[in-house]
C-alpha cells in the first residue's frame, strides 16, 4: 500500500511542479496577481508533497527497493506526452479563437478574408515547435512500452 501513496505523491508533486512552473511563465509575462497567487499556493503544496514523501520514505526505508523504476519511467513519460499535449491544444484553441474574432481579419477586394499576422505569436510558435520532439519522444517511449506490458 505505501507503494501505491509514494508513486501517487510522486506524480503529484511532478504535477505540482509543472503547475508551479506555467504559473511562473504566466506571472513573468503578464504581471497577474492570480498567476502569483496560484505560484506561492503551489509552493506550499510542492514542500508539504515532498515532505510526506520523505516521511514515507525515512519511516520504512525498504519501500524504495519495491519501487520497480520501468514503471515510473512509463508514468514519467506519460505524464511528459500529457503535459506537452496539453500546451500544444491550448496554443491552438487560442489561435482558433483569435481566428474567428473579427477583428482580426478584413475582406479583400474579392471577398477572401485576410488574417492580421497578430492572431499567432511569435511566443506560441516557438513554444509549438520547440516541445515538439519532447512531445513525440516522450509519447513513443509511453506507447510502446504500454503496448509491451
Amino acid at each position: 500500500m505505501k507503494f501505491i501513496i509514494l508513486i501517487a505523491l510522486f506524480i503529484a508533486v511532478q504535477t505540482s511542479l509543472f503547475i508551479h512552473i506555467y504559473c511562473l511563465v504566466g506571472y513573468l509575462s503578464t504581471k497577474k496577481m492570480d498567476y502569483f497567487r496560484f505560484f506561492m499556493i503551489t509552493a506550499v503544496t510542492n514542500m508539504l508533497f515532498s515532505i510526506a514523501l520523505a516521511s514515507i520514505v525515512m519511516t520504512d526505508s525498504k519501500v524504495l527497493r519495491g519501487i520497480r523504476l520501468d514503471v515510473i519511467y512509463v508514468l514519467e513519460a506519460g505524464l511528459i506526452f500529457i503535459y506537452m499535449m496539453t500546451i500544444k491544444v491550448r496554443i491552438v484553441i487560442v489561435i482558433i479563437k483569435r481566428l474567428r474574432d473579427p477583428n482580426n481579419y478584413h475582406f479583400s477586394h474579392f471577398g477572401k478574408k485576410i488574417y492580421n499576422t497578430s492572431i499567432v505569436n511569435f511566443q506560441e510558435v516557438a513554444t509549438f515547435f520547440i516541445t515538439f520532439p519532447f512531445t513525440l519522444i516522450a509519447g513513443a517511449y509511453f506507447v510502446v512500452s504500454v503496448l509491451r506490458m
